[in-house]
């Protein structure tokens, strides 16, 4: 039986009203005497004094700047020369010396046990490694390696290499016994070897999958390369790694965030068979920051009914710690790079005269997406779309639409990602849905990505790649995550100074700066508007009187710089809830 909850949330609208208006009508009554504050109250609240007040510094409020701040359990009480007031002999007096003090960082998409993986455990390629170099790479992993084991590797940029080159047999002619698999630079796509395709019974008979690619050549005979949903045909082989490789790997990635001043992060793909590892080190306090894990949704049915929906079902007894599991992934589309999977509104640049035209791929049939994209929201679950093309995008505006015309207004903020191409009538609609974008600062400067994306859309359409400036213009809110490891660093001064200067950090080429924004704009997106994204705008994202002390100190004033030396920022200190959590020995 589906039940309507609309008057629910209608019930919500009103009785909120209601509440924003009882001091008026309070004070009408003649109530309004009760709204003073008591001295008496005022002063046994300053008789318990601060454990920490930091002294002068350049420290960023809700407001602008001041030069004291004063926190007590986890909380900041005080402000400028009010601080004095909560100063005792055991409060712990710390001189910033001028350094400054802003809200800690908000990174809203990692794949943390994916990045710390490929940093521990992987055989790693550098971003312009061209098919000797790959070779070469992949034949010193299998020395170090024992025999049959699977070699894991990454990221090939397809811009590399020459047509054919990514091809099965010159992997076999290093690794003729141990399986290869090497991720692509967008993690969508993978290139093996023949021992692989053995392992997972992959041959010219093996059928197409929906939503994925095996690409072939002229007869009929997998090439190695397989792009979307048909990389799981050989991933569901390999040996899972250990519970302790992945802890190992999500602490590595954990303490690499912290060491930037990211104080909050959402880990865009949690699945049940990586769950337990994430949920242990929260408990632990091995992670220290406030964490959202985003739920891995897979249209095929066999994997809906099982993995998601028991790891939906059991969320609590895995949310620990800081760790919050409210929100679920789904992937629309794939990437608008030579792989021509992201789904746009227009078809990609033909290689050649006889390749047909195309416009990518839409993975989630459009009523089972309005089915369960209306149910998540209904049961206050957030939705992170991974939507790359401005169809995939458009699709997602449209769903949650949907969902608030059958469930009603007031629902979970849900989520565009990526975004890379979006149709300018589009901002409009994502403004009326209640739609958070999310953008990949990290990404769009001048890269090898986006480099292969341009030669797929066509330079004409890149004024339109990632459009944050018109995101902001529309009143929407707007948060930015890093994708790491799908970029090479997870530091988030790199995508503050893109955010400005459109441009590669320095002196580099500049690519759309119609997009650019201001540094007032790109700091609120990765603080205060990445709290309200995660649910936690109440307790953190600005530094101001009852918020918590998440805060993070810089070697230099990232507003005061030229825009061009914002990515030279470093974080010295890191504060979680008022304790310390980091500090910078080098």
């Amino acid at each position: 039986m589906t039940t309507d909850i609309r008057p629910r949330r209608y019930l919500k609208t009103f009785f909120g009203l209601a509440l924003a208006l009882a001091p008026l009508a309070a004070s009408q009554l003649g109530w309004a005497q009760s709204a003073v504050v008591d001295p008496d109250m005022y002063e046994a609240r300053q008789a318990v004094k601060a454990d920490t007040v930091f002294l002068n510094g350049e420290i960023k409020t809700a407001t602008g700047w001041t030069s004291a701040l004063a926190v007590r359990e986890g909380v900041i009480v005080a402000l400028g020369q009010d601080v004095d007031a909560f100063t005792g002999p055991d409060t712990q007096v710390i001189d910033l010396a001028g350094k400054t003090m802003l809200p800690g960082l908000y990174d809203m998409h990692v794949h943390a046990q994916f990045a710390g993986m490929e940093k521990l455990f992987s055989c790693s390629l550098p971003s312009s490694a061209g098919l000797g170099a790959v070779t070469e790479i992949v034949r010193n992993c299998v020395a170090r390696s024992n025999a049959g084991d699977w070699i894991e590797g990454g990221n090939w940029v397809a811009g590399a290499f020459a047509q054919g080159e990514m091809h099965r047999k010159y992997l076999d002619d290093v690794s003729p016994d141990n399986p290869v698999v090497l991720n692509d630079e967008a993690h969508h796509s993978i290139w093996v070897n023949s021992a692989a395709l053995k392992q997972a019974g992959i041959g010219r008979d093996t059928p197409e999958v929906s939503g994925g690619v095996i690409e072939r050549d002229e007869n009929g005979e997998p090439t190695g390369v397989f792009r979307e949903t048909a990389v799981d045909l050989v991933i569901r082989h390999m040996p899972p790694p250990s519970l302790e490789a992945k802890r190992q790997a999500i602490e590595y990635a954990s303490q690499t965030m912290l060491s930037y001043g990211i104080t909050s992060f959402t880990n865009a793909s949690t699945r049940y068979g990586d769950i337990q590892a994430l949920s242990d080190l929260a408990a632990s306090g091995a992670i220290k920051q406030r964490v959202r894990g985003c739920i891995v949704w897979n249209p095929a049915p066999e994997f809906s009914r099982t993995a998601t929906e028991a790891l939906i079902r059991d969320r609590f007894h895995y949310a620990k710690g800081r760790l919050k599991l409210d929100c679920v992934k789904m992937f629309l589309d794939g990437v608008p790079t030579e792989s021509h999977t992201g789904a746009m509104l227009e078809p990609y640049v033909r290689a050649s005269h006889d390749e047909a035209a195309t416009k990518g791929i839409l993975f989630v049939p459009s009523d089972m997406l309005r089915d369960v994209v209306t149910r998540f929201d209904r049961e206050g679950l957030h939705v992170k779309f991974h939507a790359t093309g401005d169809a995939a995008v458009r699709a997602a505006i449209e769903v949650v639409a949907h969902a608030r015309q059958e469930n009603g207004d007031g629902g979970p903020a849900h989520t565009v990602a990526h975004a890379s191409f979006v149709a300018p009538e589009d901002f409009a609609k994502a403004k009326q849905a209640g739609v958070t974008w999310e953008f990949s600062p990290y990404i769009w400067y001048p890269t090898p990505i986006t480099a292969d994306v341009a030669k797929a859309v066509g330079w004409g359409r890149m004024d339109r790649f990632v459009p944050i400036r018109d995101a902001l213009m529309s009143g929407a809110n707007v948060i930015a995550g890093s994708d790491w490891s799908v970029v090479p660093s997870v530091n988030p001064w790199l995508a503050i100074e893109t955010m400005v200067t459109r441009r590669t950090p320095g002196t580099g080429e500049p690519l759309n700066t119609g997009q650019a924004i201001s540094i007032e704009e790109a700091m609120k997106i990765m603080t205060q508007n990445g709290a309200r994204a995660m649910g936690d705008a109440d307790e953190v994202g600005i530094l101001d009187l009852g918020m918590k002390a998440d805060m993070i100190l810089v070697g230099q004033n990232p507003y005061k710089v030229q825009s061009n030396r914002i990515h030279e920022t470093t974080t010295l200190q890191v504060y979680i809830d008022g304790s310390k959590v980091f500090e910078r020995n080098d």
